[in-house]
């Protein structure tokens, strides 16, 4: 007999939890010169309901305004975010201990109401 694969499947209710992470999508010309086209997304675990927005860098601004604008379209923040270890929100995440998020993402987690979660290491 052959084993299957296991998994969790992991249920929200709504406004517990929205999830969060980058993409990239190509490249765009900027001026001149071509630039990394990413995306960022917010997806609400309970109805799927995404947002989706694209930047020509990651970094903290883009990080903390984009969630701005995605509490903003959704009409409201979540209990939690949860994110991918993203190097721009998690300074740390050693294998079985806390994540040591960034400073300025726990600043905005407090002024918006969410608890920031970092997914396993390394199981995003």
């Amino acid at each position: 007999m052959r084993s299957k694969p296991a998994f969790l499947m992991l249920e929200y209710a709504p406004g517990e939890c929205a999830q969060v992470d980058w993409g990239s999508f190509g490249s765009i010309t900027v001026g001149s010169p071509r630039r990394r086209l990413s995306f960022f997304v917010m997806v609400l675990a309970h109805s799927r309901l995404m947002y989706v927005e694209f930047t020509v860098a990651e970094g903290m601004e883009q990080f903390l305004s984009c969630h701005c604008h995605a509490f903003e379209f959704i009409g409201g923040v979540s209990e939690k975010v949860m994110i991918d270890n993203l190097k721009v929100g998690v300074l740390l995440h050693p294998a079985g201990e806390p994540a040591c998020f960034h400073p300025r993402y726990l600043d905005l987690a407090a002024h918006c109401g969410f608890r920031p979660v970092a997914c396993n290491v390394p199981k995003g």
